[in-house]
Parts: structure tokens; sequence; C-alpha cells
């Protein structure tokens, strides 16, 4: 049984089961407002079992599992948000427009509609009659618990409404198994059961119709589906059956449940009114479909005038025209790819004129290490990405043409993205390469590919659209601060020279004041002196610097000890003055590491001074270390400074790492944070910001786990790990 459910749900398109078409025509008409109601929407979302599931999955994704599991539809828009809902809309629509269902298909569709509709409303009810905690889960369970029908019809497209018009109600399981391999519930509970949801929604979809005995000592929701669903088709049911079903289950009598079907009956005829969707109860035959075709064309048509108001480009280009930074953009297209394609898995790589190759490129933090460290050079082009990108078409490993996968980077490829095969997708725009996208995809998936081709062109190209945009505001960024880079040469002479002497006078008198305290003030005087010999460094390294002809100081550095010594400096200073404390959390498992103790040292004073001002007195400062940060590229070294201040405005959050003229008055040049960008990148590690006016700002900056005892096998390169 589990192989044959396996093979009709692979010969399906899950992510595009169809939908009653004005419900999508009203969701579309929702979305296109300024001001969305999100209740509004899930309301019209909550109308429709294929669209249900489809959101549910989504936001049920490891793109967004930072929410945890979600199961009620409130949340789950509030989750995935506005665009990505209005990206499912338009892509659903648009799908579905063109698709061809045949007239007998569209009376089934709507028979199954009425039915789940009926289940998902009697849920609920019966969820809150029983005390049930999640009436929200019941509701949309009873509303997906015919899914395995929609995915019967669209795989049998010619046999299955045959098989409904006499068998709506599921009862003739072993006749459904014998006909097309699987009955529909276990069909729907299989595939509610890939979404990896902690709860019982799978089970209570797949034991719908088990007798009494089976399901009394299941879970809640398996008992209230189970009945909710008799009830629904009570019509064609023996009734006693049913009635003796509900008091053996939660003891409910019959007038209950003749309120219940009345109260349930009244809102599913009014939302069959409001789609267009007529049905009639024929006396104990069950329901009969009587929509008139012109109705259900005028509302073809109108869905038709929507799309051609705005295609899917239009929805694509708005969303990825919102992201500022290149690792935010990659991230933006791979959470589409999810939502429009299915696509779970992908690795971008963007193209270098300068070198001809395709160098990875992160949409997450934690990727950083990992694909920026793989670069195709595209002649000669032994790699199927190069000849993607050089053939301009889009390719796959299971095409004869491409002859598996030989090269051994796009076998690596293919092993880190955990996938049977490689399909590559082209971005370019006019003569102009941009790079290549790499998806990880079965065999089976290739039938459902070729259908999605024509989208995965029209998205490609407003993805490499944006992706060149971005390249060339980011080259705009990079001019301006060397315009500013610029300005500070002409200056650092100057400043070097005045600097000079007023540093020699302080040390004299330090020396001579080192001599009066005697010992017991010596490791204080001591910390003063070394931090006056680094201002002489910094100082007579500035050309250097300026000039981007980095050397390299790289030496032994004990973070921990470092931060301690910076701890001490400053509460005895500046925090002290302002009436701040310092916290520190070192995690003492953190090894002597080989890096750059000046750049590393003047990245966290930047950090904590930020920190500082923007703290209020008898507020804290908090600096944490810990080891092995594992993001899948070997252990980091993270190092989070955070306080308790107002957090970040959005304007600078935006552009945080940019030069700006700063707010803080004369004294300040706005360059701290672009200071602290270029020293990370020197350092080879990241930087990100979390902030908010609720909890404050937290940079955490990742560093590469280099000891210094392993300085000889890797020579500083990452590609080591």
């Amino acid at each position: 049984m589990e192989n044959a459910v396996l093979s009709i749900l692979s010969r399906v398109d899950l992510n595009n089961l169809p939908v009653v078409p004005k419900v999508l025509l009203d969701l579309i008409r929702v979305t296109q407002r300024v001001e969305v109601n999100f209740k509004e929407l899930a309301n019209i979302i909550g109308q429709d079992a294929s669209l249900s599931s489809k959101v549910l999955a989504a936001a049920n994704s490891s793109y967004y599992r930072q929410w945890g599991e979600i199961t009620d539809l409130n949340r789950v828009i509030i989750v995935l948000g506005l665009s990505t809902v209005k990206t499912i809309a338009i892509t659903r629509s648009v799908q579905q427009y063109f698709s061809q269902m045949p007239r007998a298909n569209h009376d089934s569709l709507e028979l199954i509609w009425y039915r789940s509709l009926t289940c998902a409303h009697l849920a609920h009810k019966l969820a809150k009659l029983t005390a049930y905690p999640f009436p929200e889960e019941a509701y949309l369970t009873g509303l997906l618990h015919r899914i395995g029908q929609l995915v019967l019809l669209d795989c049998f497209p010619q046999d299955y409404p045959i098989f409904l018009a006499q068998h709506l109600d599921g009862r003739e399981g072993e006749l459904e198994t014998q006909l097309f391999g699987a009955r529909h519930n276990d069909v729907g509970g299989h595939m509610i059961e890939k979404w990896n949801l902690q709860s019982f929604i799978s089970d209570a979809v797949c034991h719908q119709h088990q007798a009494f005995d089976a399901i009394a000592d299941s879970s809640q929701l398996v008992k209230i589906i189970n009945l909710a669903g008799q009830i629904a088709s009570i019509d064609t049911a023996d009734r006693q059956d049913v009635l003796d079903l509900a008091d053996r289950l939660f003891g409910i009598n019959e007038p209950l449940i003749e309120d219940m079907l009345d109260e349930v009956g009244s809102l599913v005829r009014q939302s069959a009114d409001d789609i267009g969707i007529t049905v009639a109860h024929a006396e104990g035959k069950g329901l009969k479909c009587l929509t008139p075709v012109h109705q259900r064309e005028a509302i073809r048509n109108s869905l038709g005038e929507r799309i051609k108001s705005m295609m899917l480009s239009t929805a694509v280009r708005q969303q990825l025209d919102a992201s500022l930074e290149m690792s935010h953009l990659v991230g933006v297209i791979q959470k589409d790819l999810s939502v429009l394609f299915g696509f779970q898995v992908a690795a971008f790589f963007l193209f270098r004129s300068e070198t001809n190759d395709l160098v990875g490129v992160p949409g997450h933090p934690e990727e950083g290490f990992l694909w920026s460290s793989v670069i195709i050079n595209l002649s000669p082009d032994h790699s199927l990405l190069a000849k993607c990108l050089l053939h301009r078409r889009i390719m796959h490993s299971f095409d004869a043409c491409s002859k598996s996968l030989r090269s051994i980077v796009d076998q690596q490829i293919c092993r880190l993205l955990g996938a049977e095969g490689l399909m590559l997708i082209p971005l370019y725009e006019d003569a102009q390469n941009v790079g290549v996208i790499a998806v990880g995809i079965s065999k089976s998936d290739m039938q459902t590919i070729a259908s999605k081709a024509e989208f995965m062109l029209i998205f490609s190209r407003e993805a490499a659209r944006a992706l060149l945009n971005l390249s060339s505001s980011e080259r705009t960024t990079l001019q301006k601060l060397e315009e500013v880079r610029e300005n500070y040469r002409l200056q650092t002479k100057k400043l070097v020279h005045e600097a000079s002497n007023p540093l020699s006078i302080i040390k004299n008198y330090l020396y001579l004041l080192a001599q009066r305290l005697g010992g017991e003030n010596a490791n204080e005087i001591r910390i003063i002196q070394d931090e006056m010999d680094r201002v002489g460094k910094l100082l007579s390294s500035l050309p250097n610097m300026i000039d981007d002809t980095p050397h390299d100081e790289s030496g032994s550095v004990d973070i921990n000890a470092l931060i301690i010594d910076l701890g001490n400096l400053f509460q005895t200073g500046m925090f002290a003055l302002r009436g701040i404390n310092i916290e520190l959390k070192l995690d003492h498992a953190i090894p002597t590491l080989f890096i750059s103790q000046n750049k590393l040292k003047q990245l966290l004073i930047n950090l904590i001074k930020n920190a500082l001002e923007a703290s209020k007195p008898g507020s804290k400062i908090t600096i944490t270390t810990q080891d092995n940060v594992d993001f899948g590229a070997g252990g980091l070294i993270e190092i989070r400074v955070e306080d308790e201040g107002p957090g970040l405005p959005q304007e600078v959050l935006r552009q945080l790492y940019a030069p700006v003229v700063s707010r803080k008055g004369k004294n300040h040049a706005g360059l701290g944070l672009t200071i602290c960008k270029c020293l990370i990148d020197e350092l080879k590690g990241m930087i990100r910001c979390d902030s908010s006016a609720a909890t404050g700002t937290v940079f955490h900056v990742f560093l590469p786990r280099v000891p210094s005892n392993l300085t000889e096998k890797c020579n500083g390169e990452l590609s080591c790990f």
C-alpha cells in the first residue's frame, strides 16, 4: 500500500492541486489592497483545502522553522508575511488559469470543497464542545481531510470523477484501492506526514473512516475528525450508525447534532453562494453539483483579467527589489524557489567576468564559509554549471546530454545539497552573464519540472535583473567609500605628525608615575602603556590601511584575555563615569587563535563604544564568547556584544555598514561600523546585528577557528576546514 501511495504522490505536483477559482479571485483581490487585513486573508484561505495545504506546508518548511511548528491559519499567514501569501496567490492563479480542467473535474472539485468545508466547521464546533485546546487546528484538519481526493483527481483526471460521482464520501475503500492503488485517506495522510508536523493531523486524515473500536483509544483530534466527517456526509450514511458513533465517542445526542448541522449547513451554503457554487442535496443520494457553466466561465474570465494586470514577474520583482544586501537577496530568491516551485534546497553561483568563473554566494550567514569556497571556471566547461551558463538553458543531471555528474565539483554540490541530482537554472540579462542557480532534485521530480519550465525562466530573468541592479548599487557604495578613504589619505600624514608629540609626553609621564606608585598599580599602568603603544601603531599604519596594502600582523591571540583587558580598561574609565556595568561570559575552551590582535582589538573597541553610547546609566553591557559554533563549515568562534539600549532605527539598519553622516555630534565621523565591516572582512569572519526597541542591540562576530598550532598546516586558508 505504501509503495502505491508514494507512486501516486510522485506523479502529482502537490504544490499545484486545484483550488476553487473564486477563492483564488477573492485572495488576489484582497492582497492587492493598500491595507490588508490578515484575518480576512485567513478566512479566504481557510475556505479551500488545497490553498490551506500550500500555505501550511510553506510555513512549516525549513526556511520558517525558527518560528516553530504552526497549525493555526491565522499564525501561518502572519509568519509567511503578505508578500509570500501574495506570491502564492498569483502563482496558483496563473498556473490554474492556464491549465485545462475538464467540466467533470469542476463538478468533483466543488463537491469535495463542499464536504471539506462542512467537515471543517463541524470539527471546529466539536473541538469547542469537547474542550479540545486547539479548535483552529481541528478546523484546518477538517478542511484537509479530503486532500487525498484532490490528489487522486489530479492523478486520474478521467477515471476518478466517475468514481466520485458514485462514491464521494469515501466509504468504498477497497474499491478505491482496487481501481487506483490506494485509498484517498491514506494518500492524504501520507502527504501531510511529509510536512513533519509534531501533530496528529496526518493520523486524523488517515483514520477518518475507521470504526469506533479502532479509534477508541486514539488522540482527541482523530476522534473529532472521524465524527465530523461522518456527520458531514450523514445524508449518504446509515444515520443511526453516525448517531451511535457520536454517543459512544463524546456522549453527544441527536438534537445537538441536528442543531450543529443546521448552523453549519447555513454557513457552508452562504460560502457556496459567495463563491458562485450551486450544490443540491438529493434525498438519500448525497450532493449534486448544479453550478451553471456560464457562471464558472465568468469567474474564469475575471481571474484572467486579474492575471493580465499583474503577471508573475511583477510579484517576484517587488520582493527582489526590496533587498539591500547580496546575502539577503539570495535568501529571498531561495525562499521564492521554495514557495513558487517547491524546491527546498538550492545554491547560488555568481559570474565574475574578470576571472571568468562562478563563485558560490551564501543565502544565510551560517553558509558563509561553505559556498564562498566553491569556485568553478567556465573554461574549460567541465562542470554542468559552466555548460548551463554558456548555453543559457535549463539543464539537469538526469538529461542524457549531461551524462550525469562527471565533474567532481558537481558531485560535491549535489552532496552538499543532499539531493539525488541537480537542476541548473542560468541567470543572465541580454549580453551579461549573471550566474547559475543549482537546485537539488530527484528523478521523480522531472515531470513536474518540465511543466514549470516557462515560469522558471520568467523567475530567473527577474532574479538576474535584481542581482545586476544590486551589484551596480554595491559598486556605487564602494565608490562612495573610496571617496571617504581619499579624504582620510589627505589628513593622515598631518595627523600622525601632530599626534606623535603628545603621545611621547604621555608615555614619559606614565613611566614616572609607575616609579612613584610602585608595584601594586603596575597592571593598570601596563594596560594604559599597551594602549598608548597600540595608538601609536594604529597611527603609523594608517597610510597602509587606507591604501589597501595591509600587512599580515597575525599572531597568537588569547581572545578571552584580550576581552578581559578591554573590560578592565572600560570599567575603570568610561563605564564608571556613566554608571554602566559590564558583564563577561567567557567560554574558556576557546583555543589560542592565529589572528591579528590589533584588528580584533579595534573591532571590539568600536562595538563596545557603540554599545556604551546607546546605554543609559545603570544599564549593563554583556560580552560573551563561545567556542565551536557550528555553521556547517567547521567550528567558528562567536563574540557577542549586547546592550540594553533603545535599538537601532530601521533607516540605520538598512545601511548599517555604509558610511553615513553621524548624528552623534562633531566628534563622530559616522564610520564606526564601516570600519568594523572592513576589519571583519580582513579577519575573514562575519558580523551580524540583531536589534529591537524591546531587547536592545546585539552584534555577533564570527571568526574562523584557526588555532595557532594549526597555522603551518592551514596557512591561514579557510578551505582547510
